[in-house]
């Protein structure tokens, strides 16, 4: 079984459960649906933990890919034998609750266990043919209501990708950038998304510095081809990391729980997520 069989095996095994690798969904929000807009977390910060450990596991078994993901398919739960770094996944659950409580300061907006399930923008972005299967489902979870994302990838996945799938989708879609302010980050240098800048054309507002590759010019993280190639992922986050240091910042402010993952495993800076120092 190649990277490609597995994606789809994953995608497809997904559809049960609009989770990826079978990693377990976890209430970290108490239930408050009734209000203007929903938090629609897209489950990605609390899964990039999950997904790390995988990843590392590649990493340190290079040219035995294929003998893994074989053994993967056989069993019903993968964390039963393999765990993530618990302070990191506390770490990546206080983003989202920080990110609410914050956002309930500034609009009305609540939070519907029921809706918030993954994305499966990964599914997209590594090729799978189950994508579409995946977009309809969710498409339908989240109707025509209106949500407020946190990642970047999950805000693609809802503002353009699952209305490609279903025309008829017509949800009110707003990152929380938009409401929400980083004016706390001058010590710091931006490491901006490049789905938010780059493919969905939007400012992202804050005082940090900038590197000489930003804006629509941004250098990647290395996060979109971690599972392909997660040696080549890390290559790429050095690259961008030595990019952003030639500012003479040693703070990295990132916007994306995959860009925080990918260049804070290289030790290099202190890299916080903007919804930590809000």
């Amino acid at each position: 079984m190649d990277i490609y069989e597995f994606i789809d095996h994953l995608a497809k095994e997904s559809l049960k459960d609009l989770m990826p690798a079978k990693i377990p969904r976890e209430r970290i929000i108490d239930d408050d649906p009734n209000h203007e807009y929903l938090l629609y977390t897209g489950q990605l910060y609390q899964v990039t933990p999950y997904l790390d450990t995988i990843r590392d596991l590649l990493e340190k078994v290079e040219n035995m890919e294929e003998l893994l993901f074989s053994l993967y398919v056989h069993f019903d739960s993968v964390w039963t034998f393999i765990r993530p770094n618990r302070t990191i996944k506390e770490r990546y659950q206080n983003i989202v609750k920080r990110a609410y409580s914050k956002l309930r300061e500034k609009v009305d907006v609540g939070y519907d266990y029921s809706i918030d399930y993954y994305s499966g923008v990964i599914f997209h972005d590594l090729g799978s043919r189950y994508f579409n299967d995946y977009a309809k489902i969710m498409a339908g979870k989240l109707k025509n209501r209106k949500l407020i994302t946190l990642d970047p990838h999950t805000t693609y996945a809802v503002k353009v990708l699952y209305k490609k799938v279903d025309p008829s989708f017509n949800a009110e879609v707003h990152h929380y950038s938009e409401f929400l302010k980083v004016d706390n980050a001058s010590d710091y240098v931006d490491h901006e998304s490049c789905y938010l800048v780059r493919y969905l054309d939007m400012q992202l507002s804050s005082n940090a510095v900038k590197p000489e590759e930003s804006g629509k010019e941004m250098g990647c993280c290395g996060g979109p081809i971690e599972f392909v190639s997660p040696r080549l992922a890390t290559e790429i986050a050095k690259l961008r990391m030595e990019k952003l240091l030639k500012t003479g910042k040693n703070k990295v402010l990132v916007w994306c729980p995959i860009c925080l993952s990918n260049l804070s495993r290289l030790n290099r800076a202190e890299v916080k997520d903007a919804l930590e120092i809000l």
